[in-house]
């Protein structure tokens, strides 16, 4: 049994008593430190949720005459101040998605506050279900072939799976094109297939999930030129097709028809990627632009870049683009919340980049028929909130300390350049498998 006046704390910040908190405070702990950084937290949550009321007086208040005279987590401060800039319009729910907390995240509030305090002083609800769903992870942590999402786990044995829980075995020949085929990409759901092609074309085929056997669902025809790539909207009803005529093509995929033709380009477009609301998308190519366009076929932004883009990929919160500049061996690292960026250095010209979809590992494939896996690190694919207190609590900027060589290499062809471009991506069930 914890204390009363902690179960009075969690009631406090679990109802948004935040003077009672405040007051309660001193009582659960003597340290000054820990005092100091978690009455941060709590006007940090009494600033939000008057956002999200929209009482920017009472928000304003809060930020000046509370949070500002602490002196601490400068750079918070500074992100919380342009949160002011929230739109007045939508109900509450989106207003809470657009700051990043609101009276829905006092849950997660108070888990921040017991991570600060004593754990014998403030009991984590569910602990007991957290240990022993954490003695399960542990046991396939230690799993090497683990590849499934319903793997039945039991505490009285440990979890054991072979090399035979891999994909193994080709179990279909997709031969309908009439020329190369360029590049391919399965839906998000993993139930349809896109393929792009030298011969003008993108097929649309349906996957069937139990045998992998895939039947034809639209031929998209209408391109000037070969096919390089294509890529799927975040809900699969729309795709993207790149062509080699310098345009990019809007289907839907529901029937196969074309809803928007994109020129904005000058040159063959080469690479293409969705941003998570599935309303806008980006696109790069050799003309050295990037550019950002909508679903209704507008231009919204672009970009003039130093070198011309081979591939791209966007993490799956769109917080992290990573651009591969083939001819120049250079990935470059953008930081969408603030468009900072980092540099590595590759060994050879690159075909494709492909990113986790956390944003923590990239996967690189050069024309040496060679697979480079980096880890960029847990912190740099950070919201703009965690990146302000990463930094306020004197860790380095991510992007200044890239790694400077891959975690690991893979080789094919005996590292030499063949007929065929070598392509990875991410998968199994977890989504980090390179495969």
């Amino acid at each position: 049994m914890q204390p009363q006046h902690a179960s009075d704390f969690q009631r406090c910040v679990l109802s948004g008593d935040w003077d009672g908190a405040l007051a309660v405070l001193p009582r659960l702990t003597s340290n000054e430190e820990i005092i100091k950084h978690s009455r941060f937290l709590i006007l940090q949550q009494k600033y939000l949720e008057a956002l999200e009321a929209q009482d920017c007086a009472a928000a304003l208040a809060v930020l000046r005459t509370e949070m500002a005279p602490m002196r601490i987590n400068e750079h918070q401060l500074h992100h919380l101040a342009g949160l002011l800039l929230c739109p007045a319009g939508g109900d509450a729910t989106s207003r809470s998605s657009w700051l990043g907390g609101g009276a829905g995240c006092r849950g997660e509030l108070l888990v921040a506050l017991q991570a600060q305090l004593p754990p014998a002083l403030l009991t984590p609800d569910g602990r007991l279900e957290q240990l022993v769903e954490q003695a399960l992870l542990a046991q396939v942590s230690r799993s090497q072939y683990h590849n499934s999402l319903d793997a039945h786990l039991s505490l009285f044995t440990d979890y054991q799976a072979g090399v035979d829980s891999l994909p193994s075995q080709c179990v279909a020949v997709l031969e309908q094109h009439s020329n190369e085929v360029w590049h391919i990409a399965f839906s998000h759901d993993g139930e349809q297939l896109a393929s792009a092609s030298k011969d003008r074309t993108v097929l649309l085929w349906r996957v069937c999930p139990s045998t992998g056997r895939a039947t034809i669902r639209h031929r998209l025809s209408g391109h000037n030129g070969p096919v390089l790539y294509v890529a799927w909207s975040p809900r699969d009803d729309l795709l993207l097709s790149c062509c080699d005529d310098g345009r990019i093509r809007l289907w839907d995929t529901a029937t196969g028809t074309l809803k928007h033709t994109y020129s904005h380009h000058r040159d063959t477009v080469t690479s293409a990627a969705w941003l998570p609301d599935g309303q806008r998308f980006l696109s790069a190519g050799p003309d050295k632009l990037l550019v950002m366009s909508d679903i209704n076929g507008r231009e919204i932004s672009r970009w003039k870049r130093q070198l011309a883009v081979q591939d791209m990929a966007l993490s799956g919160d769109g917080s992290l683009l990573v651009l591969g500049c083939s001819s120049d061996r250079l990935l470059q690292i953008i930081r969408m919340s603030d468009q900072a960026e980092g540099v590595l250095q590759e060994m050879s010209p690159l075909t494709s980049v492909v990113l986790s979809a956390d944003g923590r590992y990239l996967l690189t494939n050069l024309q040496c028929h060679t697979v480079h896996l980096w880890d960029l690190g847990s912190n740099l694919a950070s919201s703009p909130g965690g990146l302000a207190a990463a930094l306020d609590s004197g860790e380095p900027d991510p992007l200044t300390s890239l790694p400077p060589a891959p975690a690991m290499e893979y080789t094919a062809n005996g590292g030499r350049q063949g007929r065929f471009v070598l392509r990875s991506g991410f998968g199994g069930s977890d989504g980090r498998s390179a495969n």
